[in-house]
């Protein structure tokens, strides 16, 4: 008999995943659309070994909810890595897995507008639109010659946070030969070792860099991580690319040095958001800025699940997960580590 499993997961779900899904366990869809309460889940559980919360109508997973669903193995959360919808530790007790895809599934496209940011800001394209737009365009000029600018290759890059967005980053600057270094104090030695990766501090990764790329985590421990003392340390005519979260930068100090013409950014994340309509930033020449988009690849939402169901897949197969939510996670992410 295979396991059942109960699944919430909004509308992104490709039937080829659906069925790959079926042949190893059988899944069981919500008996309604209305929100379940404690409960009502409980009741649902029994019998079932494996739960995906991707959508809205379960509620969280409470030390309650855990200890009632009696055969409960497995549980798929998603955008969970902080550990608030789930009781992790009531589930490591009760030897449930948990398992989260959210990064994996949003890496590759947040990596792209990375690299996008990157070529785009190299061209000071900020400036160049708005010229264009207005009828003053110059020809064979980014208006901003004194600064870094023109093709990526050979660049010297610096990364802050390496996970699995950074990751893929590193792998789509591999063709343009930058002189990269990393700065990623929980980055394991053997994916650093496997992506060539040479490591740094802070400070030595800014002072490095032509082009610095943020892409951390919102923590207690990242939040204003790059201040202004930090900031400074970015050499003038540089460029800072942000598509993790407008926290981890002192926006204000950021606003200066740019307000100065002493760098160029290519920002997709903001601090307040949404972006606040009288922003200078909306203004600023030396500015491309998106409206938090790095994410979003509509074509890709399928990936949330499929990664998912991979993740169910090899455990009910006995093989190893490859993206187990941990306690020491969580810890980090809450600045406890």
């Amino acid at each position: 008999m295979k396991p059942k499993v109960l699944i919430d997961c909004s509308n992104w779900v490709d039937p080829a995943d659906w069925e790959r899904l079926s042949q190893f366990v059988e899944p069981l869809k919500p008996s309604t659309r209305e929100p379940y309460s404690e409960d009502q889940l409980i009741a649902a559980l029994q019998g079932v070994e494996g739960l995906v919360r991707m959508g809205s109508l379960f509620p969280e997973l409470t030390r309650r909810v855990l200890e009632g669903a009696g055969q409960l193995r497995l549980v798929g959360v998603r955008g969970d890595r902080f550990g608030r919808g789930i009781d992790l530790a009531a589930a490591v007790e009760r030897g449930i897995r948990v398992v989260d895809t959210d990064n994996i599934a949003s890496s590759q496209p947040v990596a792209e507008w990375d690299l996008a940011l990157m070529i785009v800001c190299l061209r000071n394209a900020g400036a160049v639109f708005r010229q264009m737009m207005g009828g003053t365009e110059k020809w064979a000029s980014t208006q901003n010659e004194e600064g870094i600018n023109g093709e990526l290759t050979g660049k010297r890059v610096g990364l802050v946070g390496c996970g699995h967005v950074g990751q893929r980053l590193v792998e789509l600057l591999a063709p343009f030969r930058v002189d990269l270094k990393v700065c990623d104090p929980y980055l394991p030695e053997e994916v650093a070792a496997r992506l060539g990766i040479a490591r740094g501090e802070l400070d030595e990764v800014i002072r490095h860099a032509e082009i610095l790329v943020v892409q951390v985590p919102h923590t207690p421990r990242t939040e204003k991580m790059i201040g202004a003392r930090e900031l400074g340390l970015l050499r003038r005519g540089g460029i800072l690319i942000n598509c993790s979260r407008g926290k981890v930068l002192d926006q204000a100090a950021l606003i200066k040095r740019l307000e100065a013409g002493e760098l160029v950014a290519g920002l997709d994340v903001f601090d307040p958001e949404p972006l606040p309509a009288d922003s200078v930033l909306r203004r600023l020449p030396n500015v491309f800025a998106t409206p938090h988009i790095a994410w979003c690849a509509p074509h890709a939402f399928s990936r949330y699940f499929q990664t998912m169901a991979l993740e169910f897949e090899r455990f009910f197969k006995g093989e190893p997960l490859q993206y187990e939510l941990t306690l020491r996670m969580v810890d980090i992410r809450h600045g406890r580590i």
